[in-house]
């Protein structure tokens, strides 16, 4: 009985770090098929250190469901776990093939920690059922977060860089979310993304335009010593928590217009570069607080049509 317990755990877990085979052991290489392998089997996948070769694509989970007559759904039922990974391949979560659509539902944890994508990283339209951790991560190439569920009670990007465009749009956040220390060096989205938790955007950096318009902040939104080198915008969302974007650095023009305010906004001691404008935004309880605001240039503060109760 005594051996019972360890066969039963490499039964159970699909574990690689530098202790693999001989082949592997010489170039720390790994296939990507060899994962997809291991989930479908229901193996718990823990990945530590390894270059994975080849795309890893979800949609070829063993398990599917058909969702509707022309979509289907890869269930990956198991934790999925790579920490300090490279990934050389495209992650891959969504895919059409004919008149059917492939789609994925991680029903467990799944991470990612300080893990280089050398490829596109594709999690449209994705379900996410518990925790999600991208921390430290690196997308050299495009990363599609578009249309997701991230339903974990907390989930963390913090500290990620994003050299090319990052878009996590039309998306729903049912827990908190951070991106504490983030940077993204090209284009950011996440319009008509509805935060349902604790939104965490402090300290972080982008290069390129900034796009958060028709969002929902159902939480605090906290934006805190920011910089935003390029456009920013903020149009007709709806925000019921702390708004904090003070200690910000606009560099470019900045826009919160048509948006309705209800918890208390905070643009205290920011700059801008450019206009700072808020026309036809409602702030309904508290008066916003732009104490210390400076502008670089010839900048100025637009309020047409603001309506401050």
């Amino acid at each position: 009985m005594k051996f019972l317990a360890p066969l039963l755990l490499s039964m159970t877990f699909f574990i690689y770090g530098c202790h693999a085979g001989n082949n592997e052991k010489i170039n720390n290489g790994m296939s990507a098929d060899k994962i997809i392998s291991g989930i479908s089997k229901g193996k718990t996948i823990v990945v530590k250190g390894k270059i994975i070769t080849g795309d890893l694509d979800f949609t070829k989970v063993g398990k599917t469901r058909v969702f509707s007559s022309s979509n289907q759904v890869a269930d990956v039922n198991v934790p999925v776990t790579f920490l300090d990974c490279i990934f050389m391949g495209d992650i891959i979560c969504t895919k059409t093939d004919g008149n059917s659509t492939f789609t994925v539902n991680f029903s467990s944890s799944v991470t990612f920690e300080a893990c280089d994508f050398r490829g596109n990283v594709n999690f449209d339209n994705t379900n996410f059922c518990e925790q999600v951790n991208f921390t430290g991560a690196i997308f050299r190439e495009k990363a599609f977060f578009n249309n997701i569920s991230l339903n974990g009670r907390n989930n963390y990007f913090t500290a990620m860089v994003s050299e090319k465009y990052f878009s996590m749009q039309e998306s729903l956040i049912a827990g908190n979310v951070d991106f504490f220390k983030a940077q993204f060096k090209d284009r950011v989205s996440f319009q008509s993304t509805d935060f349902r938790g604790i939104a965490r955007f402090s300290n972080i950096a982008v290069d390129g335009r900034t796009e958060f318009s028709l969002c929902h902040f159902r939480d605090d939104a906290l934006f805190t010593y920011s910089v935003f080198k390029s456009d920013f915008r903020m149009a007709n969302i709806r925000s019921f928590g702390k708004l904090d974007l003070n200690s910000c650095d606009f560099q470019s023009s900045a826009a919160m217009t048509e948006s309705m305010i209800h918890g208390h906004a905070n643009f205290s001691k920011s700059q801008a570069g450019g206009n700072f404008d808020i026309s036809k935004t409602v702030f309904v309880s508290v008066l916003p607080d732009f104490t210390e605001f400076s502008f670089k240039e010839s900048g100025k503060l637009i309020e047409d049509g603001t309506l401050k109760k």
